[in-house]
């Protein structure tokens, strides 16, 4: 692998990884995404944005992160109301928001698709390994937002 490579695209999607590791592996232990952590996402991914765009930049990804955290905690209310349960937990939301400072709205749709599908096979894996799955099947969504954000960020979605 060239040291452009690395620097160009595997850096820039590790970095976050202090950050995101342990809040994926709290959520798999106490289901609970802590808000210092999703705080700290948020921070680091403005002052990468600022480093890179200036304070304009900056702006941008706390407008996104507004933005996608409008998005989704709308549609974390549609869900419970149409199905009298919640599906996604609020600490999850907050996370996304944090994850489009990184990203920006335009990264979301990988994050998500990576993360759905990635718990998905876990799921898949589970009902394999002859576990009962059904509709009351709680998974930490964590872990797989991490994960999202990370192949958002190694496949360059631009942020």
């Amino acid at each position: 692998m060239s040291a452009a490579l690395l620097a160009g695209a595997v850096l820039p999607a590790l970095l976050p990884l202090p950050l995101t590791l342990p809040a994926g592996l709290i959520d798999l232990r106490r289901r609970i995404i802590p808000d210092g952590l999703t705080l700290a996402l948020l921070v680091l991914g403005l002052a990468v944005a600022a480093w890179r765009d200036g304070i304009s930049g900056a702006g941008l990804g706390l407008a996104e992160a507004g933005l996608a955290y409008a998005l989704f905690r709308t549609l974390r209310a549609l869900h419970a109301r149409l199905s009298g349960r919640i599906g996604l937990g609020l600490g999850d939301v907050k996370f996304i928001a944090a994850a489009a400072a990184w990203t920006g709205l335009a990264g979301l749709p990988v994050l998500i698709l990576a993360a759905s599908l990635s718990a998905l096979a876990v799921i898949g894996m589970l009902a394999l390994s002859g576990r009962a799955i059904g509709r009351d099947t709680a998974l930490p969504f964590g872990p797989f937002l991490a994960l999202g954000l990370h192949v958002a960020l190694a496949v360059g979605v631009p942020g």
